[in-house]
């Protein structure tokens, strides 16, 4: 109880420091392709999975039009269930978008499924050790977890520096990251 307490105090700071960042840091989207690491950068044909922006997060769409000129291939989220991963389906820059499960957009249903090397994750707050807090769903904890169950995949979380704490407080269910993008840099997590 205790660490929801937690969360919930730390989701209302971190809403204010995201949306102050995101009013000051115009470019900052821009400034993702050149911190993103040569070491993790997608490898011809592989998949990467991004996210549509929700208000004030920090948009990938430059890093993710970068990516595609390279010919990765892309996908994006959609919401299949409450307690469900999320899936990842193939888009392209230009691509038609629908309004989906809480007004995110997303490819239509109908799109194929792609199963990511790479996922770009959004988030209101994150640590040097990789813990991350989102909005409380559970949606990328359980995506990461049944991802990395199949296989090696890669987490990174975007987000303006602003988005940075000491630390996130977390419970079992919490998958880490694995490298954290920002608006002024970026880092590998560690423990």
């Amino acid at each position: 109880m205790l660490t929801r307490w937690r969360k919930n105090r730390l989701r209302a700071k971190a809403k204010r420091a995201r949306a102050a960042a995101f009013a000051a840091h115009l470019e900052a989207a821009r400034a993702l392709v050149s911190h993103f690491p040569d070491e993790i950068w997608p490898a011809l044909h592989s998949v990467v999975a991004g996210y549509s922006p929700i208000g004030d997060e920090i948009d990938p769409t430059p890093l993710l039009e970068t990516f595609h000129c390279e010919q990765a291939r892309l996908a994006l989220p959609r919401v299949d269930g409450k307690s469900e991963p999320l899936s990842f389906r193939a888009f392209s820059p230009g691509d038609e978008l629908e309004a989906a499960a809480f007004g995110v957009k997303a490819p239509p249903a109908k799109a194929a499924v792609l199963k990511p090397s790479l996922v770009l994750v959004p988030l209101l707050a994150f640590d040097e050790t990789g813990r991350r807090l989102g909005y409380g769903g559970g949606f990328y904890d359980r995506t990461l977890a049944a991802l990395r169950k199949e296989g090696p995949v890669v987490a990174v979380g975007l987000a303006f520096e602003a988005q940075r704490v000491r630390r996130v407080p977390t419970d079992v269910l919490d998958q880490r990251l694995d490298y954290v993008i920002t608006d002024v840099g970026s880092f590998r997590c560690t423990d």
